[in-house]
């Protein structure tokens, strides 16, 4: 089978060696990975899986890092990783905190060395407003111009809490994408629940340039959510994610099988639909 796997994250070896270094350094490295059961997965983890699975392509996603000099820094990382892996492509990471200058001159330079786009931004942590439009707007306008995507955590309005959560909710990501039309926009997580409102008409007819991905969501949802959500939005919005280092690639992969769609559905939301968004 064909898979593309658009939400996985990989570290140097360095952060993994070093993970207290790094929490101090980063808040939302911190966030997510202080706790010393968080997995920290490296190339050689990346190495691993392609080599099992010649059939399999990755998406690789930074996590949204709030300090600039890491974030140069994993950025050429990533960018290394997606030179040297024809079945890697990669989102890099900036903080419009650190405002306009700073956010375009490293999109500029990232996507000159090659990076599909920007994710999983946390804006929460991070420190920005998601709808603060005078700050957003040159980063989308540069973004929109070089057909960059741009991924974003999602959160659940109700529900356990859980370390990264944030609170980017289906009202807050509903209003950005329809500030942003023509921007290629993955809510991570299934949009925190966003799709249920696709059954309104507008809605559907607003957020054609938004995607879905389905990462972690085993540890959200019962599995017949992917099949629901299918329902409403069609097999095109939806986009395979693991969260790999989090979740087992392999064991989200039998989770969206459980939800007994058809194969042309399967194909689509495991293949076709990132293949396209990726021009892969």
């Amino acid at each position: 089978m064909n898979l593309i796997d658009v939400h996985t994250h990989f570290f140097p070896y360095d952060m993994k060696s070093n993970r207290i270094k790094y929490c101090k350094i980063d808040a939302n490295f911190n966030q997510l990975y202080a706790n010393d059961n968080a997995q920290i997965c490296t190339e050689d983890d990346l190495k691993m899986i392609l080599d099992d699975n010649s059939n399999l392509k990755i998406v690789i996603q930074s996590i949204g890092y709030t300090d600039y000099e890491l974030t140069k820094y994993t950025n050429d990382f990533l960018i290394e990783l997606s030179h040297k892996y024809s079945q890697v492509k990669t989102l890099g990471s900036i903080n419009p905190a650190w405002g306009e200058d700073k956010s375009v001159d490293e999109l500029k330079r990232i996507k000159k060395l090659g990076i599909s786009g920007i994710g999983e931004l946390h804006p929460d942590i991070q420190g920005f407003n998601l709808l603060d439009f005078n700050l957003m707007t040159p980063i989308v306008d540069y973004m929109v111009e070089n057909k960059m995507i741009f991924s974003v955590h999602s959160s659940e309005p109700v529900g356990h809490i859980y370390n990264g959560k944030g609170k980017m909710y289906p009202s807050i990501l509903y209003s950005f994408a329809l500030q942003y039309p023509e921007l290629k926009i993955i809510f991570a997580h299934l949009g925190g629940g966003l799709p249920i409102y696709f059954l309104m008409p507008e809605v559907s007819k607003e957020l054609n340039n938004v995607y879905f991905d389905t990462a972690a969501i085993d540890f959200l949802y019962d599995s017949s959510i992917v099949k629901i959500y299918k329902q409403i939005l069609g097999d095109n919005k939806i986009l395979f994610g693991s969260d790999y280092g989090l979740i087992n690639l392999y064991r989200a992969v039998d989770n969206i099988k459980k939800s007994d769609l058809d194969r042309n559905n399967l194909n689509n939301i495991f293949y076709n639909n990132a293949k396209q968004l990726f021009s892969w």
